[in-house]
């Protein structure tokens, strides 16, 4: 095992046992027994194929949009318009599936994802660009994209697609639909797992050889460690970023996949429930692995899904606060630790 793999196992590992401790007191301080809440979340998830199957269900997004997400973040972009760029391509994938309906269905699927791709790549493309032309720091770009883009959403989706009176497209022909994994696999019966789940376990894979197994990735890598030394050895970082952005961006846009495939068979106003950010905090746990972005992303529907089950004893703000004890704490002791490293080598 490395250095730098041990350090981050230690990393999320103390993140992790933090985390737990401190809720734990704040449960103890609304006059909660810890013990008692994360067992009921624990049966909740683990004792049934129903609870299984909807962690995994909830899992699904946040492994293919924080995939996404850590292809930018391993070129130091910090890109905060996840939200945004899932939901312009999850509605072009919508309006496509209608609109060529007529086309055998591997086909439609296959169109369906190189649209959604394209846009949300775009809309990735244009902060880097504004990045690379004008030194705009990416971070104020993304966040202000997220809601330019969700508005033309909007406005495109009620003035032109939407069903009377409602907030979403069409539905799709069920022929189109994705398969459930209950339909081969009783044990998951009465959930809304289906086949994205295993596209996000492909993206993963694909994203990781990406990364760590091809020249583009160690040119990726290099970039973000350090922009400078990168341009002065020859190379392009400016595409670089610009690719990195346009990839990134377009991945979040398979989360579509698993809404408008998968599960409803149309495109919905609000229906990302901000899976976009939420997979931040799931990249920065697995530290921009891909796979251990499934790990991540696994822990977070578990908060997700087993949250439904205590929100009798305790607020359903809780888990959001989690969430963001998560990323405070990984944050701050990553920093510790590898300080500790460089000091004690």
């Amino acid at each position: 095992m490395s250095i730098k793999t041990k350090i981050n196992l230690i990393s999320v590992s103390l993140s992790l046992a933090v985390t737990l401790v401190i809720v734990s007191l704040l449960l103890l301080f609304i006059n909660q027994n810890p013990a008692e809440i994360f067992t009921i979340i624990f049966n909740e998830v683990f004792t049934s194929g129903y609870g299984i199957g909807q962690t995994l269900f909830k899992a699904t997004p946040l492994i293919i949009c924080g995939c996404g997400l850590a292809i930018c973040f391993h070129a130091s972009l910090f890109n905060i318009g996840a939200e945004g760029q899932l939901n312009a391509g999850s509605f072009i994938i919508a309006i496509v599936a209608l609109k060529f309906s007529f086309l055998p269905f591997p086909l439609l699927l296959l169109l369906c994802i190189v649209c959604g791709f394209i846009v949300s790549g775009i809309f990735g493309l244009i902060p880097a660009y504004i990045k690379v032309k004008k030194g705009v720091n990416e971070v104020i770009t993304t966040i202000m994209f997220n809601f330019i883009i969700l508005a033309l959403v909007n406005y495109f989706l009620l003035e032109f697609f939407a069903v009377k009176a409602t907030m979403r497209t069409e539905k799709i022909a069920e022929t189109d639909m994705l398969f459930k994994l209950s339909d081969y696999i009783p044990f998951f019966n009465g959930s809304s797992l289906n086949a994205a789940f295993l596209i996000a376990i492909l993206v993963s894979i694909l994203t990781y050889v990406l990364i760590y197994k091809t020249k583009f990735g160690y040119r990726l890598r290099a970039v973000g460690f350090n922009e400078t030394a990168s341009r002065y050895i020859g190379l392009k970082t400016d595409k670089i970023i610009l690719i990195a952005f346009f990839l990134g961006a377009g991945i979040t846009s398979l989360v579509g996949i698993n809404f408008v495939f998968g599960y409803k068979g149309f495109y919905e106003l609000g229906f990302s429930n901000n899976v976009g950010f939420t997979a931040i905090a799931v990249a920065l746990l697995a530290k921009n692995n891909p796979i251990g972005v499934i790990f991540s992303s696994l822990l977070f529907a578990v908060l997700d899904y087993g949250g439904l089950s205590v929100n009798q004893l305790v607020p359903k703000e809780i888990m959001l606060v989690v969430q963001g004890i998560i990323i405070l704490a990984i944050l701050s002791i990553d920093r510790l630790v590898n300080n500790y490293y460089e000091m004690k080598n």
